[in-house]
């Protein structure tokens, strides 16, 4: 795991603590059990709720900040970004224009931004694409490497225009 896994290590590492801690207790109960005397049971209750307390801190800690991250394999995450609008190339002469999605994400827990945008479109998306959400795939091995998913925006609002309405009602089969 790297340095840019926010979700990984600590998570693992607090879950590691959890499962000495409850190895640890069991074997305290084991030996106060077998010699009928409870200080050994005493004795490792001590370390027991060090490594609890330390264990689940590093776990909700690591759980926190990973909060609206993916870890993929091979060091991708990915990301929730809304859709803040759509820009579009200033072209020179005999260029096709261009148009291009630009979302935005917050990270939920230090509050900073980060602002994507799409591929180049042929089209102008339509205003419709404004507010919605697009996932972000960020390649954790090169700083500042991304892809802004919006195809599956793109084909909703296809499909909302055919059918007049709400995609999701065509998609989970209501009317």
């Amino acid at each position: 795991m790297d340095g840019n896994n926010r979700f990984g290590k600590n998570t693992l590492l607090g879950g590691a603590l959890l499962l000495a801690s409850i190895a640890l207790a069991a074997a305290g109960i084991m030996i106060s059990l077998r010699t009928g005397e409870t200080k050994y049971f005493t004795i490792l209750s001590i370390p027991t709720a060090i490594l609890v307390v330390t264990g689940g801190t590093m776990v909700s800690k690591g759980l926190l900040t990973g909060e609206s991250l993916l870890q993929l394999p091979g060091g991708e995450r990915t990301v929730t970004a809304e859709v803040l609008g759509v820009t579009r190339n200033l072209r020179t002469a005999g260029e096709k224009t261009a148009y291009y999605i630009v979302c935005r994400y917050r990270d939920p827990v230090t509050g900073k931004e980060e602002t994507y945008s799409s591929r180049a479109l042929d089209e102008y998306p339509g205003k419709e694409v404004i507010g919605r959400q697009v996932t972000v795939r960020l390649d954790a091995r090169e700083k500042g490497k991304y892809t802004v998913e919006i195809d599956p925006l793109l084909e909703a609002i296809r499909l909302e225009k055919e059918t007049g309405g709400d995609s999701s009602e065509q998609a989970d089969g209501m009317h």
